[in-house]
């Protein structure tokens, strides 16, 4: 029976060994992830109020009906990654304004009301709006203009 609890007692020391080892390995990996690896917060700075005009793209002032007989009149404000992504943007403007119109077309007043319904519509056209990029990205929409009558 002594035995018995000396190999029961010394899987249970190489399993805690086994949890220490593995608990320290993380934290180290943490740290050195920390201290020397990619963090991106500390490098970027802050964008200027210029930069973001430079990358900014603005819509023309739209008026369309929605599905529910009703009009919405909108206006979006793109953010890219680069000028040269906004200039590729303004010429490609009539696809923008494509996938906007018809993306409305099919959504009700209820589906643009809360923040969190504009939040994913923004993001679905950010999505869209890269499909029609060959380079650059689009980083952010905006809708800085909604009026629903």
């Amino acid at each position: 029976m002594s035995e018995e609890k000396q190999k029961g007692g010394a899987m249970k020391m190489v399993l805690i060994l086994l949890v220490v080892l593995l608990v320290m390995g993380g934290a180290g990996f943490m740290t050195y992830k920390y201290l020397f690896g990619d963090n991106v917060a500390a490098k970027t700075k802050p964008v200027t109020a210029e930069e973001l005009a430079e990358r900014s793209f603005t819509t023309d002032d739209m008026t369309t009906n929605i599905q529910d007989e009703r009009f919405i009149n909108v206006q979006f404000t793109i953010v890219t990654d680069a000028a040269e992504t906004k200039e590729n943007l303004e010429l490609r403007k009539f696809q923008v304004h494509n996938v906007i119109l018809g993306d409305l077309a099919g959504m009700t007043k209820g589906q643009l009301t809360t923040k969190e319904d504009m939040q994913k519509f923004e993001q679905s056209l950010r999505k869209q709006l890269n499909g029609l990029l060959e380079s650059g990205e689009v980083q952010r929409v905006y809708m800085t203009k909604k009026i629903i009558q």
